[in-house]
């Protein structure tokens, strides 16, 4: 069930007789319901929160995401796949390319019954559909592509009113514009993997600052514990100042989360984009290439236009136990609290790791403390 694509708008998910898709300029999928029941003309997908203004933008049906639902139902729901011949009416066992008529079908008539019928179970996506046939000049296949009335045309159509026009082989023609997707998929892959080091330089600068904010807790306990006889008031002031310095750090740490959320929707409408072109790529008709061409190239170059510049990394901090002899003739004005290493001194520093003092007679000189 999971594996049905849904609606972008009512997280519906679409069946084989269920609501049309219709494509989103954002290449989200949205059922029709949800088109023809817009509110004032509106629709707002709920992956990207991208509105669309119906009124001057037409919505052309997702043949893709129709093909792709034929196939997972052939595959996860084969009981809801009929004989399309009109006398049959039973389950679909076989699929002609064709045709698309039954296997009993096709044994009836000696025109039929060398086409190539496969099982629904050895379909593969793309081989279930076969190419339009030109209604003007009985049947003939569409052979060509017209890029002056971006049409299909088969070989009367190209030598009669379309003769002028510049008109070129349409496995050519589809082959180039395959080719150009694939390059979009290429720079949406590149671009969520430089997306996604940007999200994890977030995610390791926020566990940075907090392990930084523990190892400094450690180390002034260490330090403290040393000079517990005379130091037991200033240790109660400077442990204020650190509670001050830590309730601004959980609103940094609250910005980071932010930041993080943000680049997480950022990464899911990305991954969106990359799987709905690489659907593309697995179930779209030569058409289907064409028309779509346009489309994913413009979200593609609108998400490349977002990509952060930089990776974010956490402030340094230190804590500084230098200055201690001159501290015991000077203990109200022993240690300070600050951001950044802005006040460090030149002299012993201890920065978590293990490293404190073990006596309070140490021979050092003062103590400074920043986190």
């Amino acid at each position: 069930m999971d594996a049905f694509p849904k609606c972008s708008v009512c997280q519906e998910q679409f069946t084989l007789k269920g609501s049309t898709p219709y494509l989103l300029p954002c290449l989200h999928t949205v059922c029709e319901t949800c088109v023809t029941s817009a509110a004032g003309g509106i629709i707002s997908c709920s992956t990207c929160q991208r509105e669309v203004n119906l009124t001057d933008t037409t919505l052309h049906k997702d043949g893709v995401r129709q093909k792709e639902i034929c196939h997972l139902t052939a595959k996860y729901r084969p009981t809801e796949l009929l004989c399309t011949h009109e006398d049959d009416g039973n389950q679909a066992v076989c699929w002609c390319q064709e045709c698309e008529y039954c296997q009993n079908w096709h044994d009836s008539f000696k025109a039929t019954r060398r086409h190539v019928v496969v099982t629904l179970t050895d379909t593969i996506p793309r081989r279930m559909y076969a190419e339009s046939v030109c209604k003007l000049h009985n049947r003939y296949p569409l052979e060509y592509f017209d890029k002056n009335c971006n049409s299909l045309l088969c070989a009367e159509c190209k030598l009669g009113e379309h003769a002028d026009h510049d008109v070129a082989d349409l496995n050519v023609a589809a082959g180039a514009a395959k080719g150009r997707i694939e390059e979009h998929e290429k720079n949406v892959s590149a671009y969520r993997i430089s997306h996604q080091a940007y999200l994890e330089s977030i995610s390791k600068a926020i566990n940075d600052t907090k392990k930084t904010s523990r190892d400094m807790k450690q180390a002034i306990r260490h330090t403290f514990h040393s000079l517990r006889t005379q130091l037991d008031q200033r240790e109660r002031e400077l442990t204020i100042d650190l509670e001050n310095l830590e309730n601004q750090k959980k609103q940094e740490l609250s910005n980071l989360h932010s930041e993080q959320v943000t680049s997480d929707d950022e990464s899911e409408r990305y991954k969106c984009t990359s799987d709905y072109i690489e659907t593309v790529l697995r179930y779209a008709s030569n058409w289907d290439f064409l028309t779509l061409e346009s489309s994913i190239q413009d979200a593609t170059e609108m998400y490349l236009t977002s990509l952060p510049t930089d990776s974010y990394d956490a402030p340094a901090t230190t804590f500084n136990t230098s200055g201690l002899d001159k501290l015991k003739s000077d203990i109200s004005e022993f240690g300070s609290i600050s951001a950044n290493g802005s006040d460090q001194d030149n002299g012993t520093q201890t920065d978590g790791s293990g490293s404190h003092l073990t006596d309070a007679e140490s021979k050092q000189e003062g103590v400074s403390t920043l986190l």
